[in-house]
């Protein structure tokens, strides 16, 4: 698990800027979908491990546990179309984050690939 600390390193603040310019929430699967694109057809270095289709990361599903426990995203839910899926959680940057990726200190062709993503 990671540490709460609210200093945020470089994938923390890729991965909200990926949420900020999508402009919407994202469902988990959406955005494990794009992390994984984003590394593997874009070559953008974010050090996630995936496995199965459609791809799951368990260590990017802690990293954005942390981020919600930080406060620089959200978790809402919303109502799934069927039974089984009562309830999907779908994840959106906060104000606290959207400030936090102002800067953009980090690399331009990785802004730019998320962009073009």
């Amino acid at each position: 698990m990671l540490a709460l600390s609210s200093r945020l390193e470089a994938v923390d603040k890729k991965l909200l800027f990926l949420i900020h310019t999508y402009g919407k929430a994202l469902s988990k699967r959406r955005l494990h979908q794009l992390v994984y694109d984003l590394q593997e057809r874009y070559r953008v270095n974010l050090g996630f491990r995936f496995a199965g289709q459609p791809p799951f990361s368990q260590d990017l599903e802690d990293r954005l546990e942390a981020l919600v426990e930080k406060g620089f995203l959200k978790k809402v839910y919303v109502v799934g179309s069927r039974f089984t899926t009562l309830y999907k959680p779908y994840y959106a940057i906060t104000e606290k984050g959207v400030k936090a990726i102002e800067k953009r200190d980090f690399s331009k062709s990785d802004q730019e690939a998320i962009e073009r993503l």
